[in-house]
């Protein structure tokens, strides 16, 4: 009864904010139509409009520690009056929050039972919506330009100045921190990085970025919502962990073909090649064909170990099997998100996200 509960008080909650348009357009986490995939997608075009227009751009993957578990009661409380959740809602939400206990169990031994004034509960239905309305102020702490992933959170600034950036950074950066504290949220120093992009040769050594009296490390790439991003926006670290991960499954394959069917090494291909294939190709499928030339070798080498070509072309055995090769794929991708965008299926943020033709020049192209 609960979860039934829950749900239709998530509905209900949601709708109000989606309505409302209260919950900011550069979260993409736990929200209907909103992906990784659109969410890396709005980060890469991002930086590489930046770079294209010979801005030095800096780039923060910032890393909380424990965020779901520090969330306090009382801000929440405060957040959700303050988003028009009052009254007999309010009381509801308190209620909901303020009679969570918890004890520990050690063998036959268990300790008194405490309220925990802190965290939203786990397995709950609408525990996610409740800390998107927590950390959904972040996004004004500050100028930088964010982009939210439940607690995954960057941030990134451009300037034609390396020494302008830098001291704005470091700024706008003490803004955040201070946000964070306030709201009891702590950074996790270590696992924070950040990554400098620009189209110039040569990046300036002394470039430094300080939080809190912490030196944060820079970084050619870093991995984010599944991907890794490098400082020339070339995507050559992500095709190589891809590379490495279907190496790998065709070992398998090599070894299963003796003993088993292809029905099988179908399911087997489908859960370890393809996976690693299809995930964000919208975005690391527009790297150059001598980046993607390795995985289009290996998916060709992993086809014929599932079923061996006796006779004709390489396309009639994709047809065969039923599997799209790496260049349909992205076109199928690409197709995808072009489908979601006519029928208005994206996030508000990609409403203009293209020019039409007519507006730039209206001969027939």
């Amino acid at each position: 009864m609960s979860k039934l509960f829950e749900k239709i008080l998530y509905h209900r909650v949601y709708s109000y904010l989606t309505e409302n348009n209260l919950i900011d357009n550069r979260q993409y986490g736990f929200r209907e139509n909103h992906s990784t995939e659109l969410a890396i997608t709005i980060i890469f075009d991002e930086l590489l409009r930046n770079v294209d227009n010979k801005l030095v751009t800096c780039s923060l993957f910032l890393d909380l520690s424990k965020a779901f578990d520090c969330c306090d009661h009382e801000t929440l409380l405060d957040e959700l009056y303050h988003y028009g959740i009052r009254c007999v809602s309010h009381k509801l939400f308190s209620n909901f929050l303020h009679n969570i206990m918890q004890c520990t169990k050690i063998g036959a031994f268990k300790s008194s039972y405490k309220r925990i004034s802190c965290g939203v509960p786990q397995g709950s239905v609408i525990s996610p919506l409740l800390f998107l309305i927590y950390i959904s102020d972040i996004t004004k702490a500050s100028s930088f330009h964010t982009t939210l992933f439940a607690d995954d959170n960057t941030l990134y600034m451009s300037n034609s100045s390396f020494n302008v950036l830098q001291t704005t950074v470091n700024l706008e950066l003490c803004k955040i921190d201070h946000w964070l504290k306030v709201n009891k949220l702590s950074l996790n120093y270590n696992k924070t990085n950040f990554m400098l992009l620009t189209s110039r040769k040569h990046n300036p050594i002394s470039f430094k970025v300080i939080i809190n009296n912490y030196s944060i490390s820079p970084e050619d790439n870093l991995k984010y919502l599944g991907v890794l991003l490098d400082n020339k926006l070339s995507w050559k670290p992500h095709v190589q962990k891809v590379k490495t991960q279907l190496s790998r499954a065709c070992g398998i394959l090599s070894k299963l073909k003796h003993f088993t069917t292809l029905p099988v090494l179908k399911v087997v291909y489908n859960s370890l090649i393809h996976p690693y294939l299809n995930y964000s190709i919208l975005n690391w499928g527009r790297a150059s064909n001598a980046t993607i030339q390795p995985l289009i070798k290996l998916q060709n080498k992993a086809t014929k170990i599932i079923n061996p070509i006796n006779s004709g072309s390489l396309e009639e055995h994709f047809q065969h099997l039923n599997i799209l090769c790496l260049p349909k794929l992205y076109s199928f991708s690409v197709g995808t998100f072009m489908h979601s965008y006519h029928n208005k299926l994206l996030p508000n943020h990609f409403d203009e996200y293209f020019v039409p033709l007519s507006s730039i020049h209206y001969h027939s192209t």
